[in-house]
């Protein structure tokens, strides 16, 4: 097969008489990339003929194990062709049989990055930003990102920071703030984003309150979203105050919460409420006293400074245990006495 471009930019595809025994010879995974670099060469502008071009190569596949991938690469293909036609619908389908087939493949191919990629945009085009949250971090997992230009790491941290926040049920900003695309914010036209997962990971008020207004002028979705935002941030918060508590003090009171999340002493329990229906942490709530018994919280994902407090945590409860084991030995001998 040979590949040149004319003095005007038309691409010329020559293949030999013998294509088949090509075909046969190149192995799927060439195949597929070779369909996919020719489809966007050929029809750049024609998503139709893209897919007819697409589907034809797919045929050329074999239907074993070892063409799955090659499969996958293909229909995603064919779905970023469908999403820049805005076929909706027809995306989704084939999102939903191409994650079927990888999901039997053992280890990570070169189709996950690309599947990945195209469900994430899907969502991201369909303003599902959870969603596009979830399948975007699953691209970051298995791309290499070396291959991505700074602008390029520059926007996709960007949209991930806009996600996390604005996404509902997205309550972990840990994995995120540790990822290397998170540096692609550290410059003075987007610091305030990564400021703000931040906020949201430690569940400070104070600190979004400062960034509010360049949401609201760089994001106007935020503004409808104010109320949901703000539940988020209080609930992190409880969660914070729990995580930093050391195992033998995570009895909460009312008044403590309602001081730290800002909000009425009469608007604790149903915030407390909400949070044990998330599953983000778990405990009793004792009306009478006014008290929440904090008995978990949920897992996630640790900066330095959480870290070195969970470290200071354990070597509390080390000292404890350690001044406990000294007692029983000064004191072994009555207990035994004394049953």
């Amino acid at each position: 097969m040979f590949i040149s471009l004319t003095a005007s930019g038309h691409l010329i595809v020559c293949l030999p008489v013998s294509s088949e025994k090509l075909i046969c010879r190149m192995g799927p995974y060439k195949l597929a990339e070779t369909a996919v670099f020719l489809s966007s060469k050929i029809y750049p502008n024609s998503p139709d003929e893209a897919v007819a071009f697409l589907e034809a190569a797919k045929k050329k596949l074999k239907n074993t194990a070892q063409d799955v991938p090659a499969d996958c690469i293909l229909s995603t293909q064919i779905g970023s062709a469908l999403l820049h036609k805005k076929d909706f619908p027809a995306v989704k389908t084939l999102l939903e049989e191409t994650e079927k087939k990888l999901r039997g493949i053992d280890d990570v191919t070169l189709a996950h990055p690309q599947f990945y990629e195209l469900s994430s945009e899907y969502y991201r085009l369909e303003g599902t930003h959870a969603e596009y949250f979830h399948e975007a971090l699953k691209y970051l997992g298995c791309a290499n990102l070396e291959k991505l230009s700074s602008e390029e790491k520059r926007v996709k941290a960007e949209r991930l920071a806009i996600a996390a926040i604005l996404g509902e049920g997205v309550y972990s900003f840990g994995e995120l703030l540790v990822h290397p695309i998170a540096q692609a914010l550290q410059n003075p036209k987007y610091d305030w984003l990564l400021k703000s997962l931040e906020a949201f990971n430690y569940g400070d008020q104070k600190a979004f309150e400062r960034l509010k207004g360049q949401w609201a002028s760089q994001i106007p979705e935020s503004v409808k979203l104010q109320k949901e935002m703000s539940e988020k941030l209080r609930l992190m918060a409880i969660v914070e105050m729990g995580f930093k508590r050391p195992p033998h003090d995570r009895d909460l009171s009312f008044d403590e919460i309602a001081q730290i999340t800002q909000v009425a002493g009469d608007q604790v329990e149903l915030l407390l409420m909400r949070g044990l229906s998330l599953k983000l942490i778990r405990g009793d709530i004792d009306e009478v006293a006014r008290v929440f018994h904090m008995t978990w919280v949920k897992p996630r994902i640790l900066n330095m400074d959480q870290i070195s407090n969970l470290t200071n945590n354990m070597r509390e409860w080390c000292n404890d245990v350690v001044s406990m084991e000294r007692m029983i030995q000064a004191k072994g001998s009555e207990m035994l006495a004394a049953v």
